[in-house]
């Protein structure tokens, strides 16, 4: 069994919408177009504005995650062109 080093992750508390809130894990080497990807492949959202930290990010960014974050997590909120968006109750 091999043991993960203390940080190869990261945790990110995703908020859509000021209404869902859900928990992720990235890898520390992972960027912010991997959220973009996530949001869009998992959460179904195609379009969206996500801010950390009060700095709103572009999905054609390449900046590594770990360096945005405090302390290896971070809030992320997601704001969403369809503000009627509802969160699938199967994703987990």
């Amino acid at each position: 069994m091999s043991k993960k080093k203390e940080h190869d992750t990261i945790l990110i508390v995703l908020i859509i919408n000021d209404r869902y809130v859900r928990w992720e894990e990235f890898l520390v080497t992972d960027t912010i177009k991997r959220v973009f990807q996530l949001l869009q492949d998992k959460y179904h959202i195609e379009k969206c504005i996500i801010e950390i930290n009060d700095i709103f990010l572009s999905n054609d960014m390449n900046v590594n995650l770990v360096h945005i974050c405090n302390n290896y997590n971070a809030t992320i909120y997601v704001s969403t062109n369809d503000k009627n968006y509802k969160l699938c109750k199967s994703i987990i």
